[in-house]
């Protein structure tokens, strides 16, 4: 008996004291102890702008060069609007001369031959273009009674192709399609081997119809 009794008063006791407790937080309030600002961590990371890398490393200084202008160098004030200019007037005539566009052409009414020229070169290389009024003349080029070209229009820029030769005779012809809107149908032509060195050169004035025509013998 005097042994609960002695537990009793001690759990009320040890309540008492926890309430006590409970009461004074409640009342206080809950705190948290600041840390101290003076106190500086050890940090082992370091942060180090370098510089922009360009195309060269080297420092330039941009600089601003300024020389005074002399008195002759300066622009006079006014203009005088009435002063006759001293510039001389061109006193030359230039004109371009054609034959295109003739009023007789009864003499380009037939085939013409380009040439005959003798090469070792396996390709050739063709460039022609329209050498006069540039007028929207068209040709059609076939080597070998082959077409290469059905409908070629010739411009003042040379159109270039690749024609590889047979052992022995080549028969290249350029057929007149039309005469554009400059009679007859006119064209400048160049050959050159697979070095590119020119191995002929011409020009033909044909009509609608008709045919230039270039020999090529390859050894």
């Amino acid at each position: 008996m005097q042994y609960r009794t002695i537990l009793t008063i001690f759990l009320i006791f040890g309540f008492s004291l926890w309430g006590h407790a409970q009461l004074d937080v409640a009342e206080r309030g809950l705190s948290i102890r600041a840390a101290d600002s003076n106190y500086l961590a050890d940090v082992g990371l370091s942060l180090k702008l370098s510089p922009i890398e360009g195309l060269t490393r080297k420092v330039v200084t941009p600089r601003i060069n300024y020389t005074p202008m002399g008195d002759s160098f300066k622009k006079k004030s006014g203009v005088n609007m009435v002063q006759q200019s001293t510039l001389q007037k061109p006193t030359w005539d230039v004109r371009q001369q054609f034959t295109e566009d003739r009023q007789d052409i009864s003499e380009f009414s037939k085939d013409y031959m380009l040439g005959n020229i003798t090469t070792s070169s396996k390709t050739v290389v063709i460039k022609c273009r329209d050498h006069e009024y540039v007028d929207g003349d068209r040709i059609r080029l076939s080597i070998n009674d082959v077409v290469i070209h059905p409908n070629l229009t010739l411009y003042g820029d040379f159109y270039t192709i690749d024609i590889d030769l047979k052992e022995g005779y080549n028969e290249i012809h350029f057929l007149a399609l039309n005469e554009g809107l400059s009679r007859p149908n006119t064209a400048q032509l160049k050959v050159l081997d697979e070095n590119g060195a020119v191995i002929a050169s011409n020009r033909w004035l044909i009509t609608t119809g008709y045919k230039a025509s270039l020999i090529v013998y390859r050894e």
